[in-house]
């Protein structure tokens, strides 16, 4: 398992992801700031812009965009932010994630902590705010499996549901085994 940036050489994995996120009608967000999710020039294009502080949307904050692999395989999007506005602390913290459709349930995300952790050191963010919705018990469990604590439960501006809020140091994450 590893974290990398978006990059032509997986453009058929992208390809397959993206398929999977619409025919599940999910709209992942981050795609409205990356441009249109079939060019995979302007995704990575974009992804590395938004890395630098360039070209966001209004509102938005720096981010990392990585994709998840398993192998050769693209399983999951994670975006890294690198601080935090006010609507990003109500919800959606300093990670975003979302696992492809066909590999939800299978782990997957529990291994992101231990992967994201250098990520995070190497920003110098020492301590993260990470968030999942009420009504999410496979996201919210997956963060208590990793060490975070329950700080509050808020509603976000314009949302009618709750959001847990955790705070967590990341020195508490582990690298995930490497299969065998």
């Amino acid at each position: 398992m590893r974290l990398m940036r978006p990059t032509k050489k997986y453009e058929s994995q992208w390809r397959k992801a993206v398929a999977e996120f619409r025919s599940d009608s999910k709209s992942i967000k981050v795609w409205e700031s990356l441009g249109d999710p079939d060019d995979i020039d302007v995704v990575a294009r974009n992804a590395k812009l938004h890395s630098q502080g360039k070209n966001l949307p209004k509102g938005w904050v720096p981010y990392d965009l990585y994709w998840l692999m398993d192998g050769e395989e693209l399983v999951g999007l994670v975006s890294l932010r690198h601080r935090l506005c006010a609507d990003l602390m109500e919800r959606g913290g300093h990670i975003g994630a979302e696992i492809v459709p066909s590999k939800r349930g299978k782990g997957y995300g529990s291994k992101l902590p231990g992967l994201l952790a250098p990520k995070f050191k190497a920003l110098g963010i020492k301590r993260i705010l990470v968030t999942s919705f009420d009504d999410n018990a496979l996201s919210y469990r997956i963060i208590e499996k990793n060490g975070a604590r329950l700080k509050d439960k808020v509603t976000a501006k314009g949302e009618n549901k709750l959001s847990r809020r955790y705070w967590i140091t990341t020195s508490k994450w582990k690298k995930p085994k490497a299969k065998k």
